[in-house]
């Protein structure tokens, strides 16, 4: 069915499947259609030059589509490393630890809270008096850990 629509449409065969293959990369989360699309345009591209058999056309795509899967994902992780002066924005807890606040509350059975910025988080650590002042050392979620400075 497929080698009848290539023979059919030739070269407008994979520059449709490349198109197609762009808009669902629109419509679908990720980026793994992107780099089918490219290639089935690549190809495309090429059999308008080029007089391939459709069993070459298929073998091209497969070879252009592994390497511009590989060259998309290289040049996305190099890019993504860097993409940020933030790179702990979406990591709050690993952003506080180290940091010195002093308890609007006193901590109780371990468990208490402080204000951190305009936000109060819950805190474990040990037990202290309002006023206290108490470093973050860890946690997880929206619970952090804490020692006691003074």
């Amino acid at each position: 069915m497929i080698a009848h629509w290539m023979m059919v449409l030739g070269p407008w065969f994979w520059v449709v499947v490349g198109l197609v293959l762009l808009v669902l990369e629109i419509l679908v989360p990720g980026t793994m259609f992107l780099w089918f699309g490219v290639a089935a345009l690549i190809v495309g591209a090429l059999s308008f030059v080029i007089d391939f058999s459709w069993q070459n056309e298929f073998i091209l795509f497969a070879i252009l589509s592994l390497i511009s899967v590989i060259a998309g994902r290289y040049i996305l992780s190099k890019t993504a490393k860097g993409s940020t002066d933030k790179p702990l924005l979406n990591e709050r807890v690993q952003a506080l630890v180290g940091n010195i606040y002093q308890l609007d509350e006193p901590i109780v059975n371990g468990q208490g809270r402080v204000k951190v910025r305009d936000s109060y988080w819950r805190i474990k650590g040990p037990d202290c008096p309002q006023g206290s002042r108490v470093k973050v050392v860890g946690g997880e979620g929206t619970m952090l850990d804490v020692e006691l400075v003074d």
